[in-house]
């Protein structure tokens, strides 16, 4: 498995991708790490790893087509996941959502292209055209042109839709929400900082909306696994095929971290409307050799130490 020795990652200060590229650099493969570093800070981890002869961190912008370009001569695999994230923090953003997901993405597609890559695996996930916001339409757009590039031009694209990912680096705020500030957050991390601080747990409409939780360590499995030969042309469904509510989620994060906090219900966010999803990850198991190794209450027990040694609580 995964024989190619030169890797481009979009994104690769993020959270999910700083984790495969620490795998990545231990198996001894030579990484271009592509990130803005404009939406957060970058971990400490990452500091250590860029330090390494075989990872080279390259700051710049996907939608600038030349430096996207440059930095991706001679890479083998792509690993294409940079965006500007957040369902609901993009309204009053749409022009640079649309510059950055869609304009990016073509400006990555393009080089990749270009340099005859033998996998470009992306996260497409499902389009959830209930919600009206600039993020989906912009994810929806780049999925299409993801497709489209490799039934049309041929590019050896590797769909994962990733279900709801969560574990250590995960972020609580993905970019500042100028809208409404408090809508720009992620479950998971802030519900743990909030629980092991005994501070309200913010949970939008009923809480009884449900989605499928996938622990970081699974996904990262998952993206190296995604470098194969019968995997291109597909897109796999990176999940447990568990459905969760958030108040489920709430409650055991206050459960686990023996805090005295109470569910805060709050107005649905901007552009979402009440779903429950669940990913199916038999295909998974029969094109990649994966399959999600960790249920939701484990997964939080790993999970909850990281925020609490980095906040100093708990």
């Amino acid at each position: 498995m995964f024989k190619e020795q030169n890797v481009f990652i979009t994104g690769g200060a993020g959270f999910i991708m700083s984790h495969v590229a620490e795998k990545l650099a231990d198996m001894g493969k030579k990484i271009v790490l592509f990130d803005s570093l404009k939406e957060h800070d970058m971990y400490e981890e990452m500091k250590a790893l860029v330090s390494r002869d075989n990872v080279t961190l390259i700051q710049g912008d996907i939608r600038d087509k030349t430096a996207v370009e440059g930095a991706m001569k001679g890479a083998e695999v792509v690993y294409h996941f940079a965006a500007v994230m957040g369902t609901s923090a993009r309204f009053k953003l749409e022009i640079p959502t649309v510059e950055v997901n869609v304009i990016g993405t073509l400006n990555v597609l393009n080089a990749a292209l270009e340099n005859n890559v033998k996998y470009f695996i992306n996260p497409p996930r499902p389009p959830l055209t209930q919600w009206l916001t600039p993020y989906i339409i912009s994810k929806i757009a780049q999925a299409q042109f993801t497709e489209l590039y490799h039934r049309t031009y041929g590019l050896p694209t590797v769909g994962l839709n990733i279900a709801n990912c969560y574990g250590p680096r995960e972020r609580s705020v993905l970019n500042a929400n100028s809208f409404k500030p408090r809508e720009g957050k992620k479950l998971m991390a802030t519900c743990i900082i909030a629980a092991l601080n005994n501070e309200p747990l913010p949970v939008f409409g009923d809480g009884e909306q449900a989605a499928d939780f996938v622990f970081i360590d699974d996904v990262v499995d998952a993206c190296l696994k995604a470098v194969r030969e019968p995997a291109i042309g597909k897109t796999f469904d990176i999940g447990t095929g568990i459905s969760s509510t958030v108040n489920r989620v709430a409650e055991l994060i206050i459960e686990l971290t023996g805090s005295k906090s109470e569910i805060e219900y709050l107005p649905m966010r901007t552009g979402e409307v009440k779903l429950s999803t669940v990913s199916d990850p038999i295909e998974a198991g029969k094109y990649l050799g994966w399959e999600p190794k960790t249920d939701l209450r484990e997964g939080l027990k790993k999970t909850i130490p990281y925020y609490a040694n980095l906040y100093g609580v708990g």
